[in-house]
């Protein structure tokens, strides 16, 4: 009898074992349950990058709204948790860690600077969190590091194009090029492969200025474009509001030079505003703007006006695109996992795409076990204030 009630009781703690080992498997991978996934963001939502990190945040839930509208991702609905990071490294390194460690999310998107992903890189990959980050930083792809993607080419690519483009393109007699960068992590990013690209040339800037992103004034600084005789500016590692305000000086000033500048100047429509002087900026970008052609153009606008209705106009900025992009390519990583989800089946998913067709919202998306770096095409575009668009220049160059 003994015995009997001994084999019961054996038999009976492995069938409980079993079932108990079955469970724990099916919640093993953070942030998947049966019927949801959650998605981290962390950006911008307030402080000096609040009004690209707004937009930003729009394209996600506009976009994870309508995904879940039309029955999730292989049965599962998204579970969108937003952070804001404020553009500073702090507040992205807590966001960080209550995304993964309270809110236990399966991957992220985000964070909102270059500075912030130098940072929390490694973190990132110690907890083999997937990420699709907003900025592009050489950082995130060389060496290679499992968990992170980007969507376009890294910065050095935007450097080197539109470098390529004002020596070759941009008929000058003589190019006697200013330089403008911000001393933080993005103009120091950008710097370097611009001075590189320029020697290229057999050219070297004629000053090098430094202006704050919080800049109101650049008067000292186009008073030495005047001094040192520039006939053109190249702006790096900048935002909208600086390059605005080093071109009404300009304007100031009286001088009729071009302005250059990288995506980050591009990122909103603001430029458009400032009346004729913007006719003198051109910059390159990975994304396009929100009133392109294209079908995946077509389509995101249609999705979002019908979620916001009567928003047409003013313009979304071309981060918003770039918002679109990046949960379009974690929804098709999600779906190519299939219902077995997992960190690695998504980014085999993630890794099988090739030449990957995203209806214009950007050049075709690549990915490899070798490289997450997703595109490598850009677009030179100049400032339009008569129909308040950007248009574009070139079609998609790559980078020699």
């Amino acid at each position: 009898m003994k015995i009997r009630e001994l084999l019961f009781f054996t038999i009976f703690a492995l069938v409980i074992s079993g079932f108990v080992s079955q469970e724990t498997d099916a919640s093993d991978v953070r942030g998947v349950t049966s019927d949801t996934i959650k998605i981290g963001l962390s950006t911008a939502m307030t402080g000096p990058g609040a009004s690209l990190g707004v937009q930003f945040a729009q394209a996600i839930r506009t976009k994870i709204k309508y995904t879940n509208d039309n029955g999730g991702v292989n049965g599962r609905q998204l579970d969108l948790i937003i952070e804001d990071d404020r553009y500073s490294i702090p507040p992205a390194i807590a966001a960080l860690k209550k995304l993964v460690y309270k809110d236990k999310i399966f991957a992220m998107i985000g964070p909102g600077s270059s500075s912030q992903v130098n940072v929390i890189w490694k973190k990132i990959q110690k907890d083999k969190l997937p990420t699709i980050l907003l900025p592009m930083p050489e950082v995130a792809v060389t060496p290679f590091k499992r968990y992170l993607f980007t969507m376009t080419d890294t910065y050095p690519g935007q450097v080197k194009l539109i470098v390529d483009y004002l020596v070759k393109d941009f008929k000058l007699k003589q190019h006697r090029i200013a330089i403008v960068y911000p001393d933080t992590e993005a103009g120091k990013i950008d710097l370097e492969p611009a001075l590189k690209r320029i020697k290229k040339y057999n050219l070297k800037p004629v000053t090098k200025e430094i202006l704050s992103p919080a800049a109101m004034d650049a008067s000292s600084q186009v008073m030495n474009f005047k001094r040192y005789k520039a006939n053109c500016v190249l702006h790096v590692g900048t935002i909208t509001p600086t390059t605005i305000t080093l071109l009404r000086d300009i304007r100031k000033y009286g001088l009729k030079i071009p302005l250059f500048a990288t995506w980050g100047a591009m990122l909103g429509e603001e430029m458009n505003a400032i009346g004729d002087q913007s006719k003198m900026f051109y910059s390159v970008h990975g994304t396009s703007p929100w009133y392109s052609k294209g079908r995946g153009m077509e389509k995101m606008r249609k999705i979002t006006l019908k979620y916001h209705p009567g928003t047409e106009k003013p313009h979304r900025g071309t981060i918003y695109t770039h918002g679109w992009i990046c949960t379009h390519m974690m929804i098709e990583g999600l779906k190519r996992a299939g219902k077995d989800l997992s960190e690695d089946s998504f980014i085999s998913g993630l890794e099988n795409l090739k030449n990957y067709d995203i209806g214009g919202l950007c050049g075709p998306i690549s990915f490899s076990s070798t490289s997450h770096k997703g595109g490598n095409s850009w677009k030179i575009y100049r400032a339009n204030s008569t129909t308040g668009k950007y248009v574009p220049l070139t079609g998609w160059r790559v980078p020699k």
